[in-house]
């Protein structure tokens, strides 16, 4: 009988688990679809800690850290530890990968999802780091960087990507712009909450600009670098880089874009 009555509680356990984790799901999808945001982003029982030397890295070299209050930097912390753990970083050409390149590179890809629930895709599972420009096997030129998904890699100049941080306000940061093409890829193939919030504002995006009197607008702005209007894929990854660097002037040149892309983002500017 007392078998019997363990598998009895523990089948009402696992019926009240199933029908919470049901009914959270519920409020999710009615999160999104009224508020257009996932019910939560930020929940960890034992967030992770970053040493003391990141946690001076980011004090003294990353402004958005510098910005947060101390709740948000304990997420930060603990977003910034989960990626370093996750992603292998290698380097090439006798390039040394430091705890501040890790930090830096780090940071910029928590930066960029911190409004995400799903933050760790699978899009990529490596971040590899040249010393400066490298060449291309594939076509035989001169990169900065690249998302490879076919690789599953992200690969860097690290000369470029710092010159990204040290003028903040040219609209050109490497590292915002190759990881918003990871981003934007695992959204466009994945169902989860943040996933949705994304692909919803993308396809906003994507008619706005499209749509021939907007773009020959944008065009003329000069505000955007005319590399964005290759494709749909760089013209939101340079968006994203100017939401960024620039965010007053970007509100002030085109306000509704500049909101989509913070809903798109999740983010509060």
């Amino acid at each position: 009988m007392e078998i019997v009555f363990i598998i009895f509680l523990l089948a009402i356990t696992a019926a009240i688990v199933y029908s919470g984790m049901f009914f959270i799901s519920l409020l999710d999808d009615i999160s999104i679809a009224l508020f257009n945001r996932p019910l939560y982003i930020h929940l960890y029982f034992r967030p992770k800690k970053v040493s003391p030397e990141q946690e001076y890295l980011l004090r003294q070299k990353f402004r958005f850290y510098q910005k947060l209050n101390d709740k948000q930097k304990i997420y930060f912390h603990h977003r910034l530890a989960c990626f370093i753990e996750k992603y292998q970083f290698i380097p090439l050409e006798d390039f040394v990968v430091t705890q501040e390149v890790e930090t830096l590179i780090a940071a910029t890809y928590v930066m960029l999802t911190f409004g995400m629930r799903q933050y760790l895709v699978d899009a990529f599972d490596k971040i590899i780091i040249y010393p400066e420009k490298y060449l291309s096997t594939q076509s035989q030129e001169y990169y900065k960087g690249e998302f490879n998904p076919k690789m599953k890699a992200i690969v860097f100049s690290w000369k470029d990507f710092r010159e990204g941080y040290e003028i903040d306000n040219d609209n050109l940061n490497l590292g915002i712009h190759e990881f918003s093409h990871a981003v934007h890829c695992h959204s466009m193939q994945s169902n989860d909450a943040s996933s949705l919030t994304f692909k919803k504002y993308y396809t906003q995006l994507s008619k706005e600009v499209n749509y021939e009197p907007n773009k020959q607008k944008l065009i003329n702005s000069d505000y955007f670098r005319i590399y964005a209007y290759t494709n749909s894929y760089e013209f939101i990854s340079v968006m994203i880089e100017h939401y960024f660097e620039t965010p007053i002037e970007f509100r002030s040149k085109f306000p509704k874009l500049y909101q989509n892309v913070s809903r798109m983002l999740n983010h509060k500017p």
